[in-house]
């Protein structure tokens, strides 16, 4: 397992694959790319998983688009890659916090997040086709926050 930061331009065919995995909306994808950092992590050389980091303050960092390869997924990578990620901005920023539906809470509550703050409609009001996670749909944004 080997985790890397990338630049914008490295996005090949399989990355682009991931990023729309966790977020179906390309030009929203496209918004957050410019102004955060990605990360990968490889799997005996082949792209596994990949997330993008925002800064939004300087005591505050957005964990955006974490996304495992399907066939991958359930195997602890979603979670090491996130493990990494809060070590690696540790002392950059104070509180890492996510974005996510419902389905997803429980993951990250695991990871050490807290609940902060719900978005009502986020998923409705901002994307043109609706979105589902788990066979739910997604309405709803939750946010949890992360010491670093």
């Amino acid at each position: 397992m080997e985790f890397h930061t990338l630049s914008i331009d490295q996005l090949s065919p399989s990355f682009w694959e991931l990023l729309l995995l966790a977020d179906p909306c390309r030009e929203m994808v496209l918004r957050y790319l410019e102004e955060g950092e990605l990360h990968s992590l490889t799997l005996h050389g082949e792209l596994a998983a990949e997330a993008v980091v925002l800064p939004l303050s300087p005591t505050l960092c957005e964990l955006k688009n974490l996304a495992v390869r399907e066939d991958l997924q359930g195997k602890g990578l979603g979670s090491a890659l996130v493990n990494h990620l809060a070590a690696l901005y540790q002392g950059r920023f104070q509180e890492m916090q996510v974005g996510t539906s419902d389905n997803g809470v429980p993951f990250y509550r695991r990871l050490g997040f807290l609940p902060s703050h719900v978005v009502a409609n986020f998923f409705v009001d901002n994307y043109p086709e609706p979105i589902f996670d788990g066979g739910q749909q997604c309405v709803d944004m939750v946010y949890l926050k992360r010491a670093l």
